[in-house]
């Protein structure tokens, strides 16, 4: 329906045309003001016979075992990032509103010889409204690259810039084929973008990053990982999670905090690796860098050639623990990591390898996030001495389920100006011609159906010179 700000289908309210379910359900557009229209059946799009799999069986995760990390290492911001398994996906929830997920495959990608060079596949609701899909591409084994991957990177990114229908919640294969002539990009096999960039390597990790849209709680879900090639060994390795006594890397000599950590990881480990990623400062010697361990200091050098020193550039390093360190004893303390010119470079991520296949488990994915109310946005147009069009959006676009709203209210100096009425809407744009001289505070408030929910308000000032 033309003009529609949302739909009525499957028993809930969303605002994009496209939306995840079984069935042929009737569907009823929704207008700005929240009428519905009469029904229509849905249009379902074609099934996937999944042939595409046979191009991607160097490695094909697809999170049937929730033991993710004997094939994967994920990384993603404590409090922020929380992943579990659900109906055979990988569920990424973002409690915070602001949070990427990064995977990357303990297989890498190796170039055939053939005008098609390698094929990356990643099925994933993360490039839906307001969300972004990144696919790194970077020779050795970094866990994260930044906003400036390495030179001899090559990345993909998919977001509401490019051309696609993409709905909020709803899965989508993405494809990244390197040629000889460059780098196509396919969405459910329909090339949605190209570029001319040709790999310089011939081997490289598979950073997979899925970003959640941001402002709000949010849920991203993974469905499969597949990498062309030959069947590769995979690394029987377990991580464990260690935290310095300070996220800031110290100077080689400065006073660090008396916390350390248990050596239960080492105790009956016949060697152990240190990994760590850093944001970079404005400065500081990276052939410097060091992980002070208890007694030892643990060189630390790139996993990654060509790896940017630019101020912000997250780079993964390693070193091997001393045999010293190994078997039982107290607990190693300071752990901090230090470096010549550190100037404020942070410590991003830092865990133990050891050798050993993983028993780790991801807990079973929660319930869905409730419907959420739109995002309103509110601005003054065409301001003259007289008047100003207050223009008020409501975008609910990137949630698969909106919780429908009643309406919203304008209060001018603190007074009840005016009342759009829209009971069960979903969104839309909305016009509103304020006859006012002067300079005046205008609230506009969110009203949701449900009135035990919060609501929401914006604070605009309208300020210009009376005639």
């Amino acid at each position: 329906m033309p003009g529609a700000a949302g739909y009525e289908v499957f028993g809930r309210v969303v605002s994009s045309p496209e939306v995840a379910g079984t069935g042929t359900p009737d569907v009823r557009a929704v207008d700005a003001f929240g009428q519905r229209s009469l029904p229509a059946r849905a249009e379902v799009r074609a099934g996937d016979d999944g042939a595409w799999r046979q191009r991607v069986l160097g490695f094909l995760e697809e999170f049937d075992d929730s033991r993710v990390e004997r094939t994967v290492h994920l990384s993603g911001r404590r409090g922020c990032v929380t992943p579990s398994i659900g109906s055979g996906r990988l569920v990424v929830d973002v409690p915070c509103g602001d949070g990427t997920a990064v995977m990357r495959p303990r297989v890498p990608l190796v170039l055939d010889d053939a005008d098609e060079l390698g094929r990356v596949a990643v099925v994933t609701s993360a490039a839906g409204p307001r969300g972004r899909l990144v696919v790194d591409l970077v020779p050795g084994t970094p866990d994260l690259a930044g906003p400036v991957p390495p030179a001899d990177a090559i990345r993909v990114v998919v977001d509401d810039s490019v051309a696609g229908t993409r709905g909020a919640g709803v899965l989508h294969r993405f494809e990244v084929v390197l040629t000889r002539d460059g780098v196509r990009v396919l969405q459910d096999g329909v090339e949605i973008s190209r570029s001319a960039a040709v790999p310089k390597w011939r081997q490289a990790s598979v950073l997979v990053g899925v970003t959640a849209p941001p402002g709000r709680p949010g849920r991203v879900e993974v469905d499969t990982i597949g990498i062309s090639g030959g069947l590769q060994p995979v690394e029987e390795v377990t991580e464990t999670p260690v935290v310095a006594g300070t996220l800031r890397v110290l100077e080689p000599e400065e006073e660090a905090p008396g916390i350390g950590v248990a050596r239960t990881p080492l105790r009956n480990a016949s060697s152990a690796r240190l990994r760590a990623t850093v944001r970079l400062g404005d400065g500081g010697d990276v052939n410097g860098l060091v992980a002070q361990l208890g007694p030892a200091r643990i060189p630390l050098r790139p996993v990654t050639e060509s790896w940017s020193g630019a101020q912000d550039a997250e780079l993964t390093v390693a070193g091997d623990v001393p045999a010293e360190l190994l078997g039982p004893g107290e607990a190693l303390s300071p752990f901090v990591l230090r470096m010549p010119g550190a100037s404020q470079a942070q410590v991003l991520e830092s865990y133990l390898e050891v050798p050993g296949e993983s028993q780790v488990k991801l807990p079973n994915a929660p319930e869905p996030p409730p419907p959420a109310l739109p995002v309103m946005t509110a601005e003054f147009v065409g301001v003259t001495p007289n008047e100003a069009t207050l223009v008020v959006t409501l975008d609910g676009s990137a949630t698969p389920s909106v919780a429908p709203v009643a309406g919203f209210e304008v209060h001018v100096d603190q007074q009840h100006a005016a009342t759009v009425a829209m009971p069960g809407g979903v969104g839309g744009r909305h016009e509103l011609l304020v006859s006012l001289k002067g300079g005046h505070n205008v609230e506009v408030r969110l009203r949701p159906e449900d009135p035990g929910r919060q609501t929401d308000s914006i604070w605009l000032e309208l300020s210009r010179s009376s005639r």
